[in-house]
């Protein structure tokens, strides 16, 4: 399955949604990106698995950092993939047992690659970025299977991290349009929404 391929699974199975939605970076979008879909298909999950498995393989890396909730089995199968160990990042410490904000096994100096699924304003990858580092990790990457294209990629490589994506907004577009799913209108539409809202 080639990456135009890809892109049509993923919107033949409702991963990739036109109307109006309010992500969590709290921006209102005319397209969304629903990764969680896609680890109920099998055959597409592990397209994405692989994928990115490919971009990140040659990086020398100790552990795959995975952020709760959306990036956690996104994260876990590259992780396995690679041979690396896991580990992830909680919303918010838990008020029982540990009350960690990092799950697993984080030990000073290790190197790290955050993965998330969708990449907007990139504010929960620079959360992560900072706690991991704040525990004693090194983080040396971030990387989402999809850039929103609104500036969070840039917003990361701030913080000293190489940012990367599997996908783009555009290029995810142009692959819809090309193939008849959207029409010029809908493509237009929100190409002016991203040139609008991006944060960087």
């Amino acid at each position: 399955m080639n990456i135009s391929e890809l892109v049509l699974s993923l919107y033949g199975i409702g991963a990739i949604k036109f109307g109006k939605f309010r992500l969590t970076s709290g921006l209102e979008s005319p397209i969304y990106i629903d990764l969680r879909v896609a680890i109920s298909h099998p055959s597409i999950y592990k397209q994405l698995v692989n994928a990115m498995v490919n971009l990140l393989n040659n990086r020398d890396v100790d552990l795959i950092a995975g952020i709760e909730t959306a990036g956690i089995p996104w994260a876990s199968m590259v992780a396995y993939e690679l041979g690396k160990g896991l580990v992830y990042v909680r919303k918010e410490a838990k008020e029982h047992g540990t009350s960690r904000l990092v799950e697993g096994d984080l030990k000073p100096g290790v190197k790290i690659i955050v993965i998330d699924d969708v990449i907007t304003t990139g504010g929960s990858i620079v959360r992560a970025i900072r706690i991991l580092r704040g525990q004693g990790g090194s983080v040396v990457a971030a990387a989402a299977f999809v850039d929103r294209e609104q500036g969070g990629l840039e917003v990361i490589r701030r913080e000293g991290v190489d940012a990367v994506a599997l996908l783009s907004i555009t290029s995810i577009l142009n692959i819809l349009l090309n193939a008849g799913a959207i029409s010029r209108g809908l493509y237009e539409e929100v190409i002016n929404y991203l040139v609008k809202t991006r944060v960087a």
